[in-house]
């Protein structure tokens, strides 16, 4: 048998390294530890009512925090050691998505595309972590580091309303102390996206984490739907603001 063949047979048996969504599973497994003691003993992760995360398929709406993209790693892992969700996925926009290397890495990682598609796949059988603030959260600048941008059209809740799953808004504060955003390289001559001017090692901050109590969407259909979607985002919104606020005079104190 031709070499060729034989190695085209080859490639047809092995099974792959990755996952549809191109996530490295032995990876993950491998660099679990590394994280756990990351958030024990690095950054003193303190996790604010775990219990309010249902057992089965929901939506994570979060806050993004910090210039470097660290809060999606955090939520996954908060999730697999407090909430008994060890398969959970966060959503990552096309900026980050498409970035060379970072991309590939977050990728590898178990970060996913944020789109309608890839994000109804997943919570078909698992916790979903989105950041509803998008690019515009992470160009958050520090002295606005807990001031939520705004949320868009409500994808968040239709989402959650073709899927049929919970929203759990998750407050994150310590992030933006940990690589705050102190100016911007840009690069966008050179065809890559800009540059966060941070500190190139987070720093040891204490990161805090609330979860809020979860809401199950309803929308009555009809003319005025589009209105009760913005006025649900809104509310969510306005939930997770106030949680930030909180946390935020609590670490000042």
């Amino acid at each position: 048998m031709p070499s060729d063949m034989r190695s085209s047979e080859a490639r047809a048996i092995a099974p792959s390294l990755y996952d549809a969504f191109g996530e490295d599973p032995a990876l993950c497994a491998s660099l679990n530890p590394v994280f756990d003691l990351l958030c024990e003993r690095y950054f003193r992760v303190q996790v604010l009512f775990p219990e309010r995360v249902p057992a089965g398929p929901c939506l994570i709406v979060s806050n993004h925090a910090g210039a470097l993209p660290l809060d999606g790693l955090l939520a996954r892992a908060i999730l697999r050691r407090h909430c008994g969700h060890p398969e959970a996925r966060w959503l990552v926009e096309d900026e980050l998505a498409h970035a060379p290397f970072v991309g590939t890495l977050l990728a590898r990682l178990g970060a996913v595309r944020a789109c309608p598609e890839n994000a109804l796949r997943l919570l078909a059988t698992r916790a979903v972590v989105t950041f509803p603030e998008g690019v515009h959260g992470r160009r958050r600048t520090y002295s606005k580091r807990r001031t939520l941008a705004q949320f868009g059209r409500g994808g968040f809740v239709k989402l959650a309303l073709r899927a049929k799953v919970p929203i759990v808004p998750l407050a994150i504060v310590g992030v933006e102390d940990s690589s705050p955003r102190l100016g911007t390289l840009p690069l966008s001559r050179l065809g890559l996206p800009e540059l966060p001017l941070t500190p190139p090692i987070p720093l040891p901050a204490l990161w805090k984490c609330s979860f809020l109590p979860p809401r199950l969407p309803s929308v009555a259909k009809g003319e005025g739907a589009q209105e009760q979607v913005l006025a649900l985002a809104a509310s969510i919104r306005d939930e997770l603001q106030g949680e930030l606020e909180r946390l935020g005079q609590e670490a000042e104190r």
